[in-house]
């Protein structure tokens, strides 16, 4: 069946560098699989239940919503949630056996109320506000006194780095001065007795920039699935890592276009010549933003680069195909080929590898090839 628009995810690549992380980390530290934002593009259900095979520790979603997709798909795994849940919801929480992060003392105090109600304890893990001021606690006293509170279970603490995929000075200074402040938590919270259970603060950019700083634990994602920062992504070449996702659609129809007509929304092109013109089943709404056309992107077809004339619609942009020989329904590589890879394309939308795979339409086909496991 041939789709418009298809997400191809390369499992085998998946499979190595996931491998390649596991060689850079301490034998005994767990990794903790990020799969929010529908798996950075390349689908959650799939690179979760891919995560269990790979004997990965546990997984991290957004919230419950995504939780609940996973266990619905088969998912068995200990699920993080890292944003918060409404109090409405707290039951999900045991109905679906997930482990709730704690944003602040407030929040701790209604899900512990929450447990005692329902003879219940709420299984969480800790999170301490290191400088990312986003969630999280910061007052060590609350971080102390939350682990006395019944009717939840603190099974983990942990915290988050603001930028650790900088190199500058100052930069590289900050992320430091936020490890201190959590292993002075940490260094806290033993000498009062306190077992603060599974610790972990590095994100693929601090693995890649520190090697395994020695928490129990990683939160990896982008590492795993090929994606890096661009001031990490020639090291992440240098050490092996691979790209995992393309994006490709196909051509609905080719028309020609006489010089002195326009294309697109806005009249946006003005045609200074005859011009053969290919229509992509693509726009913005599955992730190909008006920033290609605006910043004189294009695109793949055969081989060979189209420029993209006029304004990207929500569904539909076009190219110039005058120079390719093409006919309906050929493949149109969009990114992730080797004549555009992922980092060219941002390099013309200028977006964070992160803004565009969760860009991606969640109900785009996903295809995994080169399948290792059955």
């Amino acid at each position: 069946m041939i789709e418009s628009v298809t997400v191809y995810v390369d499992e085998a690549a998946v499979v190595h560098n996931t491998k390649l992380l596991r060689k850079t980390l301490n034998p005994n530290t767990k990794i903790i699989s990020v799969i929010k934002a529908n798996g950075y593009g390349l689908g959650m259900v799939q690179l979760a239940l891919l995560s269990e095979k790979m004997n990965i520790d546990i997984l991290a979603v957004l919230d419950v919503a995504q939780a609940i997709e996973l266990r619905e798909g088969g998912v068995t795994a200990p699920i993080l949630l890292m944003g918060a849940t409404l109090v409405s919801n707290f039951e999900l929480l045991i109905k679906y056996d997930l482990i709730q992060v704690l944003i602040d003392y407030d929040y701790a105090q209604k899900l512990s109320d929450f447990g005692l109600e329902h003879d219940e304890v709420v299984k969480t893990h800790l999170k301490v506000n290191t400088g990312l001021n986003r969630l999280g606690m910061r007052d060590y006293d609350e971080i102390e006194a939350t682990y006395n509170l019944p009717g939840i279970e603190v099974q983990g603490i942990y915290s988050h780095f603001v930028e650790a995929q900088a190199y500058e000075v100052d930069a590289v200074e900050f992320s430091k001065a936020q490890i201190s402040e959590f292993k002075s938590v940490l260094k806290r919270l033993e000498e009062q007795g306190i077992n603060p259970g599974l610790t972990h603060m590095q994100n693929s950019p601090s693995v890649l920039h520190f090697g395994d700083l020695g928490f129990d634990a990683v939160r990896c994602g982008m590492v795993m699935f090929g994606l890096f920062h661009p001031s990490q992504k020639a090291y992440a070449d240098q050490e092996g890592y691979k790209d995992v996702v393309r994006l490709e659609s196909r051509i609905a129809m080719i028309r020609n276009i006489r010089k002195g007509e326009f294309v697109g929304y806005g009249r946006s092109f003005y045609a200074d010549r005859d011009i053969r013109l290919a229509t992509i089943s693509a726009g913005y709404c599955d992730g190909v933003m008006k920033q290609l056309s605006l910043n004189g992107g294009g695109v793949y077809i055969n081989g060979t680069w189209c420029p993209i004339l006029g304004d990207i619609a929500m569904s539909q942009f076009m190219v110039d195909v005058t120079h390719v020989a093409c006919e309906p329904e050929d493949v149109v590589m969009i990114f992730g080929g080797p004549q555009q890879t992922i980092y060219d394309y941002i390099a013309i939308t200028r977006q964070s590898i992160n803004e565009l795979v969760s860009h991606l339409r969640y109900n785009i086909p996903r295809v995994y090839e080169n399948k290792i496991f059955d």
